[in-house]
């Protein structure tokens, strides 16, 4: 592997001149900040200086030929200082791109990754505004304010759902997001502001206090309710009540339990929902956001409902990482009232939210 350096006014000027003799296998090893020019140091201009280095499939074929009567003790100090490069890779987005926009972008770039942005997200939106705007301009408020809304647009996808009558709809997710709480809040909606014919159905037949919980609800709504044990009876209980929009509860799963997701998978199958609405807790961290979709995405999620949204203080983190996965977002919630607490996505200001959390420092 033969090491190179690069070095250029900007970061962005130095990828393109790595990527054009490298190609993008190209790994950086170090990143810094370095002075050229001027007289004793008056004078000199900032610049960047990125080392790299691309892994030749035919030289390592070539190397591996030539060193294969060489102890075992350096073939394993030679996977050592792979593993060391490549470790350093993974980090440098991290801890070497610090300094590398001028204030306010470096500081937005910092704050992003703070709020749940991956910093090669940060680096992308923050570079991308630093051409688009000068220093000077964003000084003015609202002008930074509107490049800001329109960098973020893009993570931002929602889609606002028009029930109509014979739909069905089920919600999955882990335990604790509550699930039960959001379909009564759109069964309030539906019923009460929409005036349409609702239907509520529980699979979970795991906890009694959670169906006697739905029932309560329903009780209340004035709508029909029934517990459900196999595919077959709900779709008996559906044809028997005629034309009505159908909320289906199932009971909280952990996404690694591929058995019990795979048990929610058959009911979607035979019912033939409209709709496949995953709920996932807004406070979780991206990671687990980004797991708990893959692998709920078995059964054909079509729509998120992001809950719990007035008890973590960012969203950037959730709305990115839902936008990145291509899931429309549908509901948000922000606290336990039933039915006033929820509100349809793309009614909610996130544009200017998510603005707000960049600026707040």
């Amino acid at each position: 592997m033969e090491l190179k350096k690069y070095t250029a006014p900007t970061m962005a000027e130095v990828m393109i001149r790595i990527k054009g003799e490298l190609g993008d296998d190209a790994i950086i090893v170090q990143t810094r900040k370095v002075k050229r020019g001027g007289f004793l140091g008056i004078g000199s201009k900032a610049y960047v200086e990125v080392t790299a280095v691309k892994e030749d499939d035919k030289i390592e074929d070539r190397n591996k030929e030539r060193y294969q009567a060489k102890s075992s003790s350096l073939e394993e100090e030679l996977v050592q200082i792979k593993r060391d490069i490549k470790s350093v890779s993974d980090k440098l987005s991290e801890v070497n791109m610090t300094g590398l926009f001028p204030e306010p972008f470096e500081g937005i770039r910092i704050h992003l990754i703070e709020l749940g942005m991956k910093p090669s997200e940060a680096f992308a939106m923050v570079n991308n505004l630093n051409k688009k705007m000068t220093v000077e301009d964003c000084e003015n408020q609202a002008k930074l304010e509107f490049a800001l809304k329109e960098s973020l647009n893009g993570f931002i996808k929602c889609e606002k759902i028009n029930f109509v009558s014979s739909q069905k709809a089920i919600f999955v997710g882990p335990t604790g997001v509550g699930k039960t709480t959001t379909i009564a809040k759109i069964a309030a909606k539906l019923s009460l502001k929409e005036k349409l014919p609702t239907l509520l159905l529980s699979l979970d037949t795991y906890r009694i206090a959670a169906a006697q919980q739905m029932k309560t609800y329903a009780d209340i709504m004035h709508i029909p309710f029934d517990v459900i044990y196999t595919p077959q009876q709900a779709n008996e209980v559906i044809s028997s009540l005629g034309s009505k929009v159908v909320l289906i509860d199932t009971a909280g799963r952990s996404q690694r339990d591929e058995l019990k997701i795979s048990e929610v998978e058959t009911y979607v199958k035979n019912i033939k929902t409209d709709f496949t609405f995953l709920v996932v807790d807004a406070t979780k961290k991206r990671k687990d956001i980004e797991d708990i979709v893959l692998h709920f995405s078995q059964i054909g999620i079509t729509h998120v409902i992001l809950t719990k949204t007035d008890e973590t203080v960012s969203l950037l983190g959730p709305i990115v990482a839902l936008g990145k996965l291509n899931i429309p977002l549908a509901f948000i919630t922000n606290g336990q009232n039933v039915p006033e607490d929820i509100i349809y996505a793309c009614d909610f200001d996130l544009q200017n939210l998510l603005v707000k959390e960049v600026l707040e420092k």
